[in-house]
């Protein structure tokens, strides 16, 4: 979490944050800081699955703190939309999202809260077990879908296409067929069993 705040921190001192394409730069920056802690959280019980090390046992381990990890990024990004919806918001609107975004953004935003203060033990006490499992899977597969997608439509509709772009929509790509695999190879031992 420290990392996020160090990086979005050292980069907005490069960023004229008075200015919509400064805050707009700082929001991009700030889902890019957030896209691994994702996948990684998203993809870590398929690893365990899949290769059993200490490594996957240690990630599965830590997922919960990797998970605060990117809300901790989510919450940076939520913090620049908000001073550019605040002091732009006919730029925001004619030029950087369109409200297909924003239908995705705000679920999202939802989601990411309720994970997030469900990752702590007071809450997660509170809840019943299923509700919280229901929470967190819907909310992992949510959080991925809407970064994978808004990748994908970037390499096919953005003006501005970077390598970091291919990177993350083939990352994306990668730790769905992950854990399709942990889950399919889940089925055939179980189906093997007696």
């Amino acid at each position: 979490m420290g990392i996020n705040a160090v990086a979005v921190l050292a980069y907005s001192s490069t960023q004229d944050l008075s200015s919509p394409t400064g805050l707009l730069e700082m929001i991009q920056m700030s889902v890019r800081c957030s896209v691994p802690f994702l996948y990684l959280a998203f993809v870590t019980s398929a690893l365990k699955h899949l290769w059993p090390t200490s490594f996957s046992h240690w990630l599965l381990k830590n997922r919960r703190y990797i998970g605060l990890a990117f809300a901790s990024a989510m919450g940076w990004q939520l913090l620049f939309i908000l001073l550019l919806w605040e002091g732009h918001w006919e730029y925001y609107v004619e030029e950087a999202y369109f409200l297909l975004a924003i239908l995705f953004e705000v679920p999202g935003y939802l989601f990411i809260f309720a994970m997030t203060i469900s990752s702590f033990m007071p809450i997660r006490q509170k809840m019943n077990g299923i509700a919280w499992r229901i929470l967190h899977w819907v909310g992992i597969y949510l959080l991925w879908f809407t970064i994978t997608i808004t990748y994908y439509l970037e390499l096919h509709y953005g003006e501005d296409i970077q390598v970091i772009d291919y990177i993350y929509f083939v990352g994306g790509v990668v730790v769905y067929l992950m854990r399709v695999g942990a889950w399919l190879s889940q089925r055939t031992i179980q189906s093997v069993a007696p």
